[in-house]
């Protein structure tokens, strides 16, 4: 179920942090791509003897301004990826769950920019950027697959780019819906459940809209009966409907 948050209000993004969302949202669609070739038997390689750091809800993988070149593969639980503005909001870039790995930037530079917090209890192992490359180097078709997943999520990023330039909350939220349905959802009927707890607050976190604009378009959607509630409280979505209604 998605209950009102009690953080602070997240205001309105300004025009001039438009690049900064679109570059980090399009750095979070690449980076998803490494989660995608580090399973079966290229994963198992990696984690060898890995022993699982346990994290409760709440707790941080890494922060903002740590140095150490580390990836963590979830073994099991949801982690979000973002940041804090220097106005105090927050921003979530992605999420990630069970099978995923957080903290592959620090390929590309650090100190670090972004940090992971745990959603939920997690487990996840901590392998060295030095063991990852190893892995990757001496494993070429797992190299060329990784490359082609690059450009492959670099022109998906161009949508994720065109979403964060309209003012239209309703396109927002219903393009993060699908995609919590996407991952995170189970069939029930004709509708995805969507089997996680997430606040109004986090969605709006993730669309980079006001917690009040959110309220108001889930209302919205729930008149229309695209979104409803099961009776254990979570979010019931008819996709299809979603995907299929217009930007207003």
């Amino acid at each position: 179920m998605i209950a009102e948050g009690h953080r602070t209000p997240f205001a309105n993004r300004l025009p001039a942090a438009l690049s900064n969302e679109a570059s980090a949202s399009v750095a979070a669609l690449v980076a998803g791509a490494l989660a995608a070739n580090f399973r079966g038997k290229l994963c198992d390689t990696v984690l060898r003897d890995g022993a699982p750091l346990h994290f409760p809800k709440g707790a941080r993988l890494y922060d903002v301004g740590d140095e150490r070149r580390t990836f963590f593969f979830i073994r099991h639980g949801i982690v979000k990826v973002g940041r804090i503005t220097p106005e105090g909001h927050e921003i979530i870039y992605d999420l990630r769950k069970d099978g995923a790995v957080v903290g592959e930037l620090c390929v590309h530079e650090t100190p670090r920019r972004e940090r992971a917090v745990a959603l939920a209890a997690t487990q996840a192992v901590a392998v060295p950027y030095d063991r990852v490359f190893e892995v990757l180097q001496r494993n070429g078709p797992a190299l060329q697959q990784f490359l082609e997943s690059i450009c492959q999520v670099l022109a998906d990023a161009y949508g994720q780019v065109d979403l964060l330039s309209t003012r239209d909350t309703l396109a927002r939220l219903s393009r993060v819906l699908l995609r919590l349905a996407a991952e995170f959802g189970r069939p029930a009927g004709d509708l995805i459940e969507i089997d996680a707890y997430f606040t109004q607050e986090e969605i709006a976190q993730m669309t980079a809209v006001s917690r009040e604009k959110i309220s108001r378009a889930l209302n919205r959607l729930r008149e229309r009966g695209i979104v409803r509630y099961s009776r254990g409280g979570h979010l019931l979505i008819d996709s299809r409907a979603l995907a299929a209604l217009p930007c207003e």
